[in-house]
């Protein structure tokens, strides 16, 4: 059998074997593959949720409904998709969209329209709706961080003096972007006092991007050097350390959260990152380097200085 999910960290809607849910259908198993088509092979024929033995990581759902095939789970999964749209579209409305798809979508939703009758929409009328979602979400990102900054550069100019070098006294006790453990030990016990922790959101919330992926891709980029950056993932699996346990996790939280970035779509975006950074090293490194440098492990007395182990979930 299966389900119909959302994922809570994405908003997406998801089918998935129903033996991939905890008890309380608030959790799932999901595959750490890349490949989508993996991922489908893996619902479709129902993988184990384990690999070498270890299992997979846990999301937070919305559980929806259950079906006796996949195929009826994948018809769920549009019906719930559709009026995902539809509801997000009257909801926010349809900012930034082009004249002529906003005429057709509100000729549309003149009329009721039944899941008899959604069933019947062409694969283009579906694509069209669902690219027009994005376009609204990407577009409200857009305005939403061009409105802070603009408020911002208003405030500096009229603010006196003074605040430009309150700005880089910030900078100078701030040791950024960290390049070692010793570093990340020094800043997490740094960042017990509330006041230095204070001064470490003020100055990453007020780091810029357009849109939730490019601010944390901007903040953490000045919060961390790549060569350190590949050394971490957010439970820290495998050989990697758990980015999700430090303190400075909880700084770049609340920095990005100043920028209208909700605390699991920051989640998300670091979760993103830690993944890929080791991609954009290899992109900048030439081949005949060696590639990405391996990954050094966390002595004892880094552990020692932030005052908890590192290990695997």
């Amino acid at each position: 059998m299966y389900a119909v999910v959302t994922l809570q960290d994405s908003d997406e809607v998801m089918v998935v074997p129903l033996d991939w849910l905890s008890l309380d259908k608030k959790q799932c198993y999901w595959p750490p593959f890349k490949s989508t088509e993996k991922c489908m092979e893996a619902v479709q024929k129902i993988f184990k949720p384990e690999t070498g033995g270890k299992p997979w990581e846990k999301l937070n759902i919305s559980f929806h409904r259950d079906y006796v095939t996949f195929n009826k789970a994948k018809e769920g999964q549009k019906e719930i998709q559709e009026q995902k749209v539809r509801s997000y579209l009257l909801a926010t409305g349809f900012p930034g969209i082009k004249r002529q798809r906003l005429e057709s979508t509100q000729e549309m939703l003149k009329h009721p329209v039944s899941p008899g009758s959604t069933s019947r929409m062409s694969a283009d009328d579906k694509d069209e709706l669902f690219q027009m979602l994005r376009d609204i979400k990407s577009t409200v990102q857009e305005n939403s961080a061009m409105l802070r900054k603009l408020l911002k550069d208003n405030t500096v100019s009229e603010a006196p003096s003074s605040t430009s070098t309150a700005s880089k006294d910030i900078k100078t006790n701030i040791k950024l972007p960290l390049r070692t453990f010793e570093d990340v030990a020094r800043t997490e016990r740094e960042l017990n006092n509330a006041t230095t922790r204070q001064k470490y959101v003020q100055y990453l919330s007020r780091i810029g991007g357009f849109g939730q992926k490019d601010v944390i891709k901007n903040i953490m980029q000045q919060v961390l050097s790549d060569d350190l950056a590949i050394q971490f993932n957010w439970q820290g699996r495998g050989d990697k350390k758990p980015f999700s346990k430090l303190l400075l996790t909880d700084v770049i939280r609340d920095a990005a959260s100043k920028q209208s970035v909700m605390r699991v779509d920051c989640e998300t975006e670091i979760k993103n990152y830690l993944w890929g950074i080791a991609d954009r090293i290899g992109r900048k490194r030439p081949k005949d380097c060696g590639g990405v440098t391996s990954p050094t492990l966390l002595d004892s007395s880094f552990q020692s200085e932030i005052g908890m182990p590192f290990f695997e979930d």
